[in-house]
């Protein structure tokens, strides 16, 4: 009886300890707003947008990431010259921050010479 309840409080020790050092080793890794978050944060309307709205994180490694990108995509809008708009926030890691460095923004149009790519001035 005595070896069950000295064996049942090692397990118990040893399972609250290791979710302890888990937790520390999470908070020591994580940043804190990755892109997709900043993103959401910057353009709180894509919550409740009608059109349909695309995203997509895209990191350079797996493993210690530096650079990241946010792809947004927008189809299905109220505009009857434009068919989607496309626009890529491009983040770097500075220390333990994701910094947006760069937005670009492309528009694929229903009319003129140009319907199957994305183009960088606004459609006609």
């Amino acid at each position: 009886m005595l070896r069950i309840i000295l064996f049942s409080t090692l397990i118990l020790g040893i399972t609250v300890t290791g979710c302890a050092t888990t937790q520390n080793v999470i908070s020591k890794v994580s940043t804190s707003d990755t892109p997709l978050e900043q993103v959401l944060k910057l353009r709180p309307e894509l919550r409740k947008e009608m059109a349909t709205v695309e995203l997509r994180q895209f990191f350079n490694n797996v493993e210690s990431p530096t650079a990241g990108q946010v792809k947004v995509t927008e189809t299905g809008l109220m505009d009857d010259s434009v068919k989607a708009i496309q626009t890529i926030y491009h983040f770097k890691l500075d220390g333990r921050q994701w910094e947006l460095v760069n937005t670009q923004k492309a528009y694929q149009c229903l009319r003129g010479s140009n319907t199957k790519k994305y183009q960088k001035e606004p459609c006609p």
